[in-house]
C-alpha cells in the first residue's frame, strides 16, 4: 500500500462510510413526491373539475289540456245488411259520390272481394300485353314504382296513415303488374278474355245491392261515436266550463259512417283562469295532441269564456289536418306557450365575473377562458344561453366548446391542467 501523508491521516474504515447528507437526500426526494401526489389527490377531491360539451338545444313552456274535438258532422243513414265502404277514412268526396255499398248478406261481400281480385288480375294482364307490344312500358312502370315508394315514405313521415293506405294499395298494384311475363301475345289475349268472363260471372251473382251516396261534398269518416249531434258549432256558442263538463254521447249511431263539412275543426277545453287569459293574449298557439296525430298544429284562440269558479272554457280552431284527425274526439294535448333556443350548459357552470358579467369558463388548452353569455332559459339543472352581444370572436361561446361545469376558484387564464 502506498502510505502517502494523506492516507496516513485518515481514520481506519472511513473510506467505506458515506456522508449523512447522501443518506438523507433519497428520503427527502421520496417525501417530496409523496407530498406532491397527496396534494394532487386532496385538490381533486376537495375541488374536482368536471367538463361538459355544449350543444344547441331548446326548451318549452307548455300547458297541459284535455278536451273535445268539434266538427260540423252529419251521420249517414244507418243500413241493414253488410256494408262495403268505397272510400278511405278522411277522403274528400263529391256530392252524389258513392261512399258505401250495402249487400244483403256476407256471401255477397265475398263475391265483391273476388271481383276486386279479378279486376286487379285483369290490370296485370292488360299491362303485360302493353309491355309485349311496347318494351318501353316496363321502364315507365319501374319509374312509376320508384315514385310510388317515395310518395309512400313521405306520407308515412307526415303521419297521414289513411293516405298511406291508399298509396300502399297503388304501389302493390304497380308491383304486381310488373310481375307477369308471357311467351306470346296470343296467350295474354286469351287470358284476358278468360278473366273478363269470370268478372261478368261474379257480377251476375250480385243482386239487391244498395249504394249510399253523399248528398253534399265533404270529408268521409267511417266511424260514428254519438257526438255528431252533440258537439256542434252551435254547442260552442256561449260555452261554459260546466256545459263542457256535461257532454254526453247520443245513443243513435250510424253503421255506415258520416260526412264532415267544411275545413274548420275545433278543440274545446277547460283551463284555469290565468292560463286561459294568457292564451287569449297570445291569439294563436302551437298544440300537440297526445295520441293519434304526432305533428304540431297551429291553432287560433276562438273564444275564452267568463271565469266560473276560477276556470274558463277555451275554444281553439284550425283549418289544417282535418283528414288526419277524423277519428279523434276526446283528447289530451299540450299547448306550447313559449319556445326557447340556445346553447345548453350545466346550471353550475354559470358564473359572474368581478365586473358583474355573467358567463362560463371554457377549457382553452391548459387554461380556463371566460366566455360572456346571456341567459335565455333556466331549467332544472341546466340553462340555455347565447353568446353575449358584442363579445369578441375569441370570447364567443360555440357549440362543441368544453365548459367547466364544477370547480373551485376560477379566473380568466388560470392554469387548470
Amino acid at each position: 500500500m502506498n502510505d502517502t501523508p494523506d492516507n496516513k491521516n485518515l481514520p481506519a474504515g472511513s473510506a467505506k462510510r458515506s456522508s449523512p447528507l447522501l443518506r438523507i437526500l433519497p428520503l427527502a426526494v421520496l417525501a417530496a413526491v409523496l407530498v406532491y401526489f397527496a396534494a394532487q389527490i386532496h385538490s381533486y377531491f376537495s375541488d374536482p373539475m368536471t367538463v361538459t360539451v355544449t350543444y344547441e338545444s331548446q326548451a318549452e313552456d307548455t300547458v297541459s289540456m284535455e278536451g273535445w274535438l268539434v266538427r260540423t258532422e252529419e251521420p249517414l243513414p244507418a243500413q241493414s245488411g253488410t256494408v262495403s265502404r268505397q272510400v278511405q277514412e278522411g277522403q274528400r268526396v263529391a256530392a252524389g259520390q258513392t261512399v258505401a255499398t250495402v249487400y244483403s248478406d256476407d256471401s255477397a261481400l265475398q263475391t265483391v272481394g273476388q271481383i276486386e281480385t279479378l279486376e286487379l288480375q285483369l290490370q296485370q294482364l292488360q299491362f303485360a300485353l302493353t309491355s309485349y307490344l311496347d318494351p318501353d312500358a316496363a321502364l315507365k312502370l319501374d319509374t312509376s314504382i320508384t315514385g310510388d315508394i317515395l310518395a309512400l315514405r313521405q306520407t308515412l313521415s307526415g303521419g297521414d296513415y289513411s293516405a298511406a293506405e291508399s298509396d300502399l294499395a297503388q304501389l302493390k298494384a304497380a308491383v304486381l303488374k310488373r310481375d307477369h311475363s308471357y311467351t306470346s301475345q296470343e296467350d295474354i289475349q286469351a287470358e284476358i278474355k278468360s278473366v273478363e268472363s269470370d268478372i261478368q260471372s261474379q257480377k251476375a251473382k250480385l243482386s239487391g245491392a244498395k249504394a249510399v251516396t253523399a248528398k253534399a261534398s265533404g270529408t268521409y269518416s267511417a266511424v260514428c261515436d254519438g257526438y255528431e249531434s252533440v258537439l256542434t258549432e252551435e254547442f260552442l256558442e256561449e260555452l261554459t266550463p260546466s256545459k263542457l263538463d256535461g257532454v254526453r254521447a247520443a245513443e243513435e249511431q250510424s253503421n255506415v259512417g258520416k260526412l264532415i263539412y267544411g275545413d274548420t275543426w275545433y278543440y274545446a277545453v277547460v283551463l284555469p283562469e290565468e292560463q286561459a287569459a294568457e292564451l287569449k293574449t297570445m291569439g294563436s298557439i302551437n298544440v300537440r295532441l297526445a295520441k293519434g296525430f304526432d305533428q304540431t298544429i297551429r291553432m287560433s284562440v276562438e273564444s275564452v269564456s267568463r271565469p266560473d269558479k276560477g276556470r274558463c272554457a277555451v275554444v281553439l280552431s284550425s283549418t289544417r289536418y282535418l283528414a288526419q284527425t277524423t277519428l279523434l274526439r276526446h283528447q289530451a294535448a299540450d299547448a306550447v306557450l313559449h319556445t326557447y333556443e340556445g346553447l345548453r350548459v350545466p346550471a353550475d357552470a354559470l358564473r359572474v365575473s368581478e365586473d358583474g358579467v355573467t358567463g362560463v369558463y371554457c377549457v382553452d388548452g391548459e387554461n380556463a377562458a371566460f366566455r360572456p353569455v346571456t341567459l335565455v332559459y333556466q331549467g332544472e339543472g341546466y340553462a340555455l344561453v347565447t353568446p353575449a352581444e358584442g363579445a369578441g370572436d375569441t370570447r364567443t361561446l360555440r357549440a362543441g366548446d368544453q365548459v367547466i361545469a364544477t370547480s373551485g376558484q376560477l379566473h380568466d387564464g388560470k392554469v387548470i391542467r
